[in-house]
C-alpha cells in the first residue's frame, strides 16, 4: 500500500454532485451520492452475488457498503487520499458491465423491447461466478494489471482527515 486513490469530484449540477464541504466534513462512505457514479457488479443482484460467494471471502467484503475509486485521476478535479486500508479489492470491470447488462435484460425482457439488446447470451449466474473469479487485492492487481477496466472497491469509509482535492 503506497499509492493514491481517487474519487470523483463532479461539477455542481451533475446528478451525483457532492459538495467539497460535505466530503471534507463527513468523509466518503457508501451513501455518498458520488459513489453512484461507480460500478459495483457485486451489488447489482446481491442475492445472486451472495449465493455464489466463495467460502474463503473475508467477512468485510460487503458490496452494500463498498466505495468506488480510481487508481488514476480521471477527472479535472478529484478527491484523493492515500491507500489507507488493506480492505480494497479489484474486479474485472468488463465482467461487472456484463452483470449490469444481463440483469437489465432478465428484469425487463418481457416488458421493455430495448432490454433485448442487453442479452449477453450467458446467465447472470455465469457472470457473477466470473466476477468472483476476477477478485484480487490491489497489490495483486498492480503487479499484473490484467484488466483494461478495473473496478476498484474500498470496503470501509474514507476518513475525512486523509482526503484532499487533486487537480490535473
Amino acid at each position: 500500500m503506497n499509492g493514491m486513490l481517487y474519487h470523483a469530484y463532479l461539477p455542481e449540477g451533475h446528478e451525483h454532485y457532492v459538495s467539497m464541504e460535505e466530503i471534507m466534513s463527513g468523509g466518503i462512505n457508501h451513501t455518498t451520492k458520488s459513489n453512484n457514479r461507480y460500478s459495483n457488479g457485486g451489488r447489482v443482484k446481491l442475492d445472486v452475488t451472495e449465493r455464489f460467494r466463495p467460502l474463503n471471502t473475508p467477512n468485510w467484503v460487503n458490496f452494500r457498503e463498498a466505495i468506488g475509486v480510481d487508481m488514476v485521476n480521471r477527472f479535472t478535479k478529484s478527491f484523493c487520499f492515500p491507500e489507507f486500508t488493506s480492505e480494497i479489492l479489484v474486479f474485472d470491470g468488463e465482467i461487472s458491465l456484463s452483470i449490469y447488462d444481463q440483469a437489465f435484460y432478465e428484469d425487463l425482457k418481457d416488458t421493455d423491447e430495448e432490454a433485448l439488446n442487453f442479452d449477453t447470451g450467458e446467465s447472470l449466474e455465469h457472470w457473477v461466478t466470473l466476477y468472483w473469479d476476477s477478485l484480487m487485492t490491489l497489490d495483486e492487481y498492480k503487479a499484473k494489471k490484467p484488466y483494461a477496466k478495473p473496478e476498484v472497491l474500498v470496503f470501509e469509509p474514507v476518513p475525512k482527515e486523509i482526503i484532499q482535492v487533486c487537480e490535473e
